[in-house]
């Protein structure tokens, strides 16, 4: 899939072996390959999202940057998406398998966050649920914490 059309997106379900409060997540590998960011969605295992990751992915790979950190970017909906820096966060507690497949340590991950129907982000007041519970790893990196799988 990574040759054929430029990154494949991973699906990751909650075992039961996982507290009761884990989230599915996604993400793409591919990316690093040419010089970019991965991308990473957590708190949604559907098929439309990985569809949205694929749209995103060939934004990046089309344009030759990465998305930055706080970009937005339409993907046709009401309202854009929210890009922000996963860090090693994102890297070492979601994205794992990228660095098994390039057998590095050394790529980048960005978190796409999805806004509720009113538009709001999940670290704005009065964001609905389930949106509002994405957490935002950008914020635990910035602060030093750590965040939750």
């Amino acid at each position: 899939m990574i040759a054929k059309d430029g990154q494949a997106v991973t699906i990751v379900y909650p075992t039961v072996f996982d507290p009761p409060d884990t989230l599915a997540f996604m993400y793409t590998i591919g990316n690093y390959g040419r010089g970019l960011p991965e991308l990473l969605v957590v708190g949604t295992d559907s098929v439309i999202i990985a569809n949205v990751l694929n749209r995103l992915g060939r934004i990046q790979r089309e344009r030759g940057t990465p998305f930055a950190d706080e970009e937005l970017v339409s993907v046709g909906g009401k309202f854009s998406l929210r890009i922000v820096d996963a860090g090693e966060i994102g890297r070492t507690q979601y994205a794992i398998s990228v660095g098994k497949y390039y057998d590095t340590q050394d790529y980048e991950v960005r978190q796409v966050l999805l806004p509720d129907l009113q538009g709001r982000w999940p670290d704005t007041p009065g964001c609905d649920l389930p949106y509002a519970e994405q957490p935002v790893l950008s914020k635990f990196a910035r602060h030093g914490g750590g965040g939750t799988t």
